[in-house]
């Protein structure tokens, strides 16, 4: 829960005290004072601690904490936040996360608008945070932690690897769709295999939802392979730097972009972001339910990821848990369904019907939609 307190001048600086009791009363863990960083890409802020740091101060995942933001003579709170070793919350919830890879832990709203931008934080904005209740969400974080490799050698094919695929469900034509990891970011060291994938599948226009062309053109983890240096100098290579928050008018903003640019270009696409997973999933979503898709295969499309990069099998617990949580919530997030419809008795009507309203909604025109659907599905 979020609340606006007076501004109260902290203490002198206490890194860390002892764990805290079984109660939770006594010997709190508290750090006090941490500079934040904006996060730009994604949303939220990265606090100036990496993961290896927070845990050896007493922290754990699973663990529930309270944030306290300081900025001029305003403080802003967040209790109970849930510290997780990934995404493990519904869209529209806060969460600290310590995910692998990156270099600072994060606070932001999971698939959420900005927490930085929305309150105002700035480079002075300090934070303290303290431990609410140790290992409140240890159930959630066992059951949905999560993690893959990034060794080659780990995987079954190329195309595992790289969560490379064709969308094939709806009525989409075939060879007309693709989505997966990144070929230019190259932080998971997979940039040069999906290069070739590209090149080996015929990819005619890549949809780059996570970068910005000037990031990707300066920055030392980008790697620009021939296949795609080559789409990039035809103008056939669109990137959108979109943050995943799904509601936002930015966001809007950016699909109307990438529809356009994919009735302004012919096929095969390619839909990215870093992971293939979650702001690709999003739009392959749209996509597929308005070329006919139906509930269980835009489950079954979106859990593909699942099975490449954790091994996870239909049926099993996680599976029950992440499709109940992500992508059954995904579902309704994208296509606006609240709580009463039963996921499972949606029709391909009924999601085709919603993604076209989707499309009018964020301001394509009729002609538009239907000359994108034309665009994808088979005669």
């Amino acid at each position: 829960m979020k609340k606006i307190v007076p501004f109260l001048i902290l203490a002198s600086s206490l890194c860390c005290l002892s764990s805290c009791d079984a109660s939770g009363q006594s010997g709190q863990i508290i750090l006090e004072d941490y500079s934040i960083h904006h996060d730009d890409e994604f949303g939220g802020a990265y606090i100036d601690i990496s993961i290896e740091e927070f845990n050896k101060k007493g922290f754990a995942f699973g663990d529930s904490v309270s944030l306290s933001f300081a900025t001029g003579e305003k403080t802003v709170t967040f209790e109970d936040i849930g510290y997780y070793s990934g995404y493990y919350v519904p869209a529209g919830q806060e969460l600290v996360v310590g995910y692998k890879g990156y270099d600072y832990i994060k606070f932001c709203i999971n698939y959420g608008e900005d927490v930085y931008a929305e309150n105002g934080f700035a480079a002075d904005t300090k934070v303290t945070i303290t431990e609410f209740e140790k290992g409140k969400y240890k159930d959630v974080e066992e059951t949905l932690s999560i993690s893959y490799s990034d060794d080659r050698t780990k995987y079954e094919s190329d195309e595992q690897f790289a969560n490379f695929r064709e969308v094939n469900v709806g009525r989409i034509a075939p060879k007309t769709l693709y989505r997966g990891a990144s070929p230019v970011d190259d932080s998971r060291s997979r940039a040069e295999i999906v290069d070739s994938l590209l090149e080996r599948n015929g990819i005619a226009y890549d949809i780059d939802l996570a970068d910005k062309e000037s990031n990707v053109l300066t920055q030392p983890k980008f790697k620009i392979g021939t296949y795609m240096k080559g789409l990039m100098d035809r103008g056939d290579a669109i990137f959108l730097g979109m943050a995943a928050a799904y509601k936002a008018e930015d966001f809007s903003n950016k699909m109307k972009t990438l529809f356009e640019g994919m009735l302004a270009h012919d096929g095969p696409y390619y839909v990215h972001c870093l992971e293939g997973k979650d702001r690709t999933g999003y739009v392959c979503m749209v996509l597929e339910a308005l070329c006919g898709a139906d509930y269980d295969e835009l489950v079954a499309d979106y859990f593909v990821t699942y099975k490449n990069y954790y091994g996870i099998e239909v049926g099993s617990d996680k599976y029950n848990v992440i499709k109940g949580m992500h992508i059954d919530e995904m579902i309704r997030y994208v296509f606006s369904f609240d709580e009463s419809v039963s996921m499972p008795l949606l029709t391909a009507s009924a999601l085709h019907s919603k993604a076209n309203g989707y499309l009018l909604n964020i301001g394509l025109s009729q002609n538009q939609i239907d000359a994108l659907q034309n665009k994808l599905v088979a005669d």
